[in-house]
């Protein structure tokens, strides 16, 4: 049995505007595998950041990163990390609006070089996973907020990946549709063994995780695990 962290982040320093911005003042955070995770903190003290890097999305100035086992910071092939190990979930959807519900499923599946009928196969299967069934050819404008963010969640487990990243996925939520993508993502985690890390400024939004990072000044400052009632805990 692996012991050792999904996700590890050592000094994370991060600069932004030749150096007069600091985002990420060393650091530190580790996420044990099937792990949910919320950062808080108030504006600007770096918790997107941190997520980006932990994305792979951008590189650090200094300090590492270590997902899955994978270097972020000295190795290469980030694409095939970003596109297999990680799934990524933001506030606003970025489903692409000519495209149908399965279709935008389906584009992180060109990565794996999936067939035509398997990558729509899967994508009717992942929509029904979300509760979409029968959504599979309505386009962004036809969907509800909450569905079109039920999407994007498909979509980020198109790879079936270990972890999910998800940056204030309900911020653009009403709190029922909001209340729905938490239930979501409570339940892939259980049923799926999942890896959760969500940035939010909502307190209620972060209660929902097992533990509660917080950040100040782009640094990680405390954690707190979430007192639950016995059997709330999945698995529980």
């Amino acid at each position: 049995m692996n012991d050792a962290p999904i996700i590890s982040v050592r000094g994370l320093r991060k600069t932004f505007d030749e150096g007069l911005i600091v985002a990420l003042a060393g650091a530190d955070l580790e996420v044990q595998r099937g792990e949910f995770v919320a950062i808080v903190g108030p504006s600007g003290c770096g918790k997107s950041t941190l997520l980006h890097l932990i994305a792979a999305l951008d590189r650090p100035d200094e300090g590492s990163v270590t997902v899955n086992g994978h270097d972020l910071v000295g190795g290469r092939k980030l694409d095939h990390v970003r596109a297999i190990d990680i799934g990524l979930i933001f506030q606003l959807h970025n489903l692409l609006p000519t495209l149908t519900a399965s279709e935008n499923v389906q584009v992180p599946m060109f990565e794996t070089g999936r067939g035509a009928r398997e990558r729509r196969r899967r994508a009717s299967e992942l929509l029904a996973l979300v509760g979409l069934e029968g959504k599979d050819d309505s386009r962004p404008t036809e969907l509800s907020g909450g569905e079109r963010q039920r999407v994007a969640i498909a979509r980020a487990l198109a790879n079936d990946p270990a972890i999910l990243l998800a940056d204030e996925p309900t911020g653009s939520l009403d709190s029922v549709a909001g209340a729905r993508v938490l239930d979501l993502l409570e339940r892939l985690r259980s049923e799926r063994g999942l890896t959760i890390v969500m940035v939010t400024h909502d307190m209620n939004v972060a209660s929902r995780a097992d533990r509660i990072v917080h950040m100040l000044d782009g640094r990680v400052v405390r954690s707190e695990v979430v007192d639950k009632p016995v059997g709330a805990r999945a698995g529980g």
